[in-house]
C-alpha cells in the first residue's frame, strides 16, 4: 500500500498492523522528516493525531456531515503533497488546520457559498472587548462537559462555532486561530465575545432550571 493509501486507510479506521504497532514519534520535526522519507506509520500517526481537529474545522464550515469524510481525505491528500514545503514557521497542528480550512473554503467556493461565509466572518473589530458572558474557564468547563449547550451552539453563526471550538475545545490561542483562518485578531475577539453572550444566556437558563452548576 502506498504512503497516501495508508493515510486514507487510517481515516477509514483500517490502519495496517505495522502502523499500529510502530513507536510513536513525539517530535513534530522528526515526524515530518519520517513522512518525507516515506514512513507509512509516521503518516498514519499524523492523520490519527490531527483528524479530529480537521473534522471540526471542516464540519463547522460546510455544515454538512456527509461531506466531512470526503473533505478530510482531500485535506490529508493536500498535506501529503505539500508537507515538504512546511518550514515550521507555525506549529504543525496550526499548519494542518489551515490546510483543512482552505480545503473547506474551496468546497464552499465550488458550491458558490464562499461569499456567504466571508460575509458571516466579517464583524466590526471594535466590538467584543467587554467582560459580559461567562469567563473563559467557566465556558471551557461547560463545553468540555457537554452541559446542555448543543442547542446554544447551534444558535451561533458557523464562524462563531468554529472559533469557539478551536479556542475552548482544541485549545488554540488567538494567534493560532488567526493563522488558521486569516482573520484579524479584533475580528476573532468579536466573534468570541458575541458567542460568549449567547452562550451565557443558555448557561443561565439551565443553571436556573437546576441543570447546571
Amino acid at each position: 500500500m502506498s504512503l497516501l493509501g495508508e493515510a486514507l486507510s487510517a481515516l477509514r479506521g483500517r490502519r495496517r498492523q505495522d502502523a499500529a504497532a510502530a513507536a510513536v514519534i513525539e517530535d513534530d520535526a522528526a515526524l515530518v522528516r519520517a513522512i518525507i522519507d516515506g514512513s507509512q506509520p509516521a503518516f498514519a500517526q499524523l492523520v490519527q493525531a490531527h483528524q479530529r481537529t480537521c473534522a471540526h474545522v471542516i464540519g463547522r464550515m460546510v455544515g454538512d456531515r456527509d461531506q466531512v469524510a470526503d473533505l478530510l481525505q482531500e485535506t490529508f491528500l493536500a498535506v501529503f503533497r505539500q508537507l515538504h514545503r512546511f518550514r515550521f514557521e507555525s506549529s504543525l497542528r496550526t499548519w494542518i488546520s489551515r490546510v483543512a480550512y482552505t480545503t473547506a473554503l474551496q468546497h464552499l467556493r465550488r458550491r458558490r457559498l464562499e461569499a456567504q461565509w466571508m460575509v458571516a466572518v466579517e464583524v466590526p473589530e471594535d466590538m467584543g472587548i467587554g467582560d459580559e458572558g461567562p469567563g473563559p474557564a467557566e465556558l471551557s468547563q461547560a463545553l468540555q462537559a457537554g452541559r446542555q449547550l448543543g442547542a446554544a451552539l447551534e444558535r451561533l453563526s458557523p464562524p462563531q462555532r468554529l472559533i469557539v471550538g478551536l479556542h475552548y475545545l482544541e485549545d488554540f490561542d488567538l494567534a493560532e486561530i488567526e493563522q488558521v483562518t486569516g482573520l484579524a485578531r479584533g475580528t476573532i475577539k468579536s466573534h468570541l465575545h458575541r458567542a460568549r453572550l449567547l452562550l451565557k444566556q443558555e448557561l443561565t437558563r439551565h443553571a436556573t432550571a437546576g441543570e447546571l452548576l
